[in-house]
């Protein structure tokens, strides 16, 4: 739990102090100093390797990390807002030159509204840092911390935040800003058209609308049109072994450097991938996949939910809340690196709950057939079955006759088993329950319908409706973001633009709400578990309410 001391802080600062991340602009002259400046704005660490210190309103002490300038200033440094409270651009260009609304793609401030403040020099940084005082005399809010630093602190610092966001990230031109998206080996061909029309619609839609733009950027002196691009798509297909992807991916950034990574879709691992855009620096925008990275997940991916390992969270809570004395718990999963991912993530949820031991029945090779589901289940003897595996090994679980008489539930992963229930005999149907995290299918229409409006007016067929609105919300997500952006095409404002929107787009994807905060890197946090009554006609039929494990 955040300190109450520090969640002030982070709302409340309005003034000016310094920023972050990413050296994306540090300039080399200043190199050395700037990344000693870095650990004190990121880490709050001295050169010395101490940890800095400061105070905030009423005496309170900060230190460390908690008196990082990056806890409201964020990496950028070209500034935004909490609810309404406003924190001002400090990037170097703009901390360093008189302050002025314009230079950050806004309409200068009304005559008789805020008067504009001298630029900062490194004595008035000090002086800032230290007493609180601005270049105009001005007193900064009380929730500006005060830091005790000292002179050679003061010059790392001024040298970082000169070359913070102080050029466009890699991808922009003077004319085109590029973008890709990802598809790994194995991916559904049907899935990957769906995920090309869809972004392909989508970046003729952006440049059919932007032709007027440019030419009033052309001909014009409004500095809101002179940050139009044209956008470009590039499709990066991956082959052979996972192990050989990161020096595909280098390859093709090689070939042209891209702004960020739009959508994507993965079978099977999507680590390489991630390590790539982690080490690039490549902002990668809600890859649809099952198994994203999700310890030590970085900051530049961002996903739609953690996958299989939310799934087994979820499934975690519900047995921990209605399984009391039900006997035992079998769970059966593919005996490889990513089939017991979801296994592993589960026996610890359990765990952590208190709720119970798990027997674990890994298995090998191709589809499990009938016989081999059949000597399990004899030997095994569970009151739950949870299957993490393929269609094609739920149907020889179906295959076996009738459920064994103590088979109270079995539990299915919708990303993994997407199973027609209809194709399920009705016995079985009666004790299968799902783990559930997208949007039920009788709200789907529903919750989908803007997407299908633009799909048919663009003549783009429905294909799988997960890859679609899933590629419709990454699209236009992106699309909104960078209308934000005016022309600064800084990576780390893009992001903290991602963090703040998805949460308010009204673009659907197949999850019921998405939402993120500073720092949050998974979307969704819950799911459904659902069952097929026989009365519903096979349709998933939610036992309960969402759960947030």
């Amino acid at each position: 739990m955040e300190r109450a001391p520090l969640r002030t802080v982070r709302r409340v600062l309005t003034g000016l102090i310094l920023l972050l991340a990413q050296g994306g602009g540090a300039a080399e002259p200043h190199a050395a100093a700037g990344r000693a400046g870095q650990c004190l704005y990121l880490d709050g660490l001295l050169l010395s390797g101490k940890t800095g210190r400061a105070t905030v309103q009423q005496g309170v002490a900060l230190s460390g990390a908690a008196a990082a300038c990056v806890q409201c200033h964020r990496r950028s440094g070209l500034g935004g807002s909490e609810g309404q409270n406003t924190i001002r651009p400090i990037a170097g260009r703009l901390l360093f030159s008189p302050a002025q609304a314009e230079a950050v793609g806004r309409r200068p401030e009304p005559a008789g509204g805020v008067a504009m403040r001298p630029g900062y020099t490194r004595a008035t940084l000090a002086r800032a840092l230290r007493e609180g005082i601005d270049p105009a005399g001005r007193a900064l809010d009380a929730l500006m911390p005060r830091y005790a630093v000292g002179d050679e602190e003061i010059a790392q610092l001024y040298a970082y935040l000169e070359g913070l966001s102080s050029a466009s990230a890699p991808g922009v031109t003077d004319r085109e800003i590029h973008f890709s998206t990802i598809v790994t080996p194995g991916v559904d061909p049907d899935k990957r058209r769906a995920l090309l029309d869809v972004l392909q619609a989508y970046f003729r839609d952006k440049n059919g609308g932007t032709r007027k733009e440019v030419r009033r950027r052309e001909v014009g002196s409004e500095q809101m049109y002179r940050a139009f691009r044209t956008w470009v798509l590039h499709v990066w297909e991956l082959g052979g072994a996972p192990e050989t992807w990161h020096a595909q991916l280098e390859a093709h950034y090689r070939q042209q450097p891209v702004f960020a990574v739009i959508g994507g879709l993965g079978h099977g691992s999507w680590q390489p991938v991630h390590g790539f855009c982690e080490a690039a620096q490549l902002p990668c925008v809600f890859p649809d996949v099952d198994y994203p990275v999700v310890e030590g997940a970085g900051y530049y991916s961002l996903y739609f939910s953690r996958g299989v390992t939310l799934e087994a969270d979820v499934l975690a809570r519900q047995l921990a809340e209605t399984r009391s004395g039900m006997g035992g718990i079998a769970q059966v999963f593919r005996d490889d690196a990513l089939g017991r991912l979801p296994a592993q993530a589960l026996r610890e949820a359990m765990q952590r709950r208190e709720a119970g031991a798990l027997a674990d029945y890994p298995v090998s090779g191709g589809p499990v057939a009938a016989e081999s589901w059949a000597r399990l289940l004899h030997d095994a003897r569970p009151a739950t079955l949870v299957v993490w595996l393929d269609p094609s090994d739920v149907q020889g679980l179906a295959a076996t006759g009738a459920p064994p008489a103590g088979l109270q539930a079995v539990y299915l992963s919708a990303s993994l088993s997407a199973v027609p229930p209809a194709s399920l005999p009705a016995e079985w149907l009666d004790r299968v329950r799902m783990v559930y995290p997208f949007a039920l299918p009788a709200n789907r229409a529903r919750h989908l319908a803007r997407m299908h409006a633009w799909l048919r007016a663009r003549n783009v067929p429905f294909a799988d409706a997960r890859t679609q609105a899933n590629a419709y919300f990454a699209a236009t997500l992106t699309g909104d973001v960078m209308a934000h952006l005016g022309e600064n095409f800084s990576r780390d404002y893009f992001i903290e633009g991602i963090e703040q929107m998805t949460e308010v787009s009204l673009s659907p994807s197949i999850y019921p709400r998405l939402s993120l905060g500073p720092g949050q890197r998974f979307a969704s946090k819950g799911g459904y578990i659902v069952g097929f009554p026989g009365e519903a006609g096979g349709a998933p039929v939610p036992a309960n309410g969402w759960l947030v494990p």
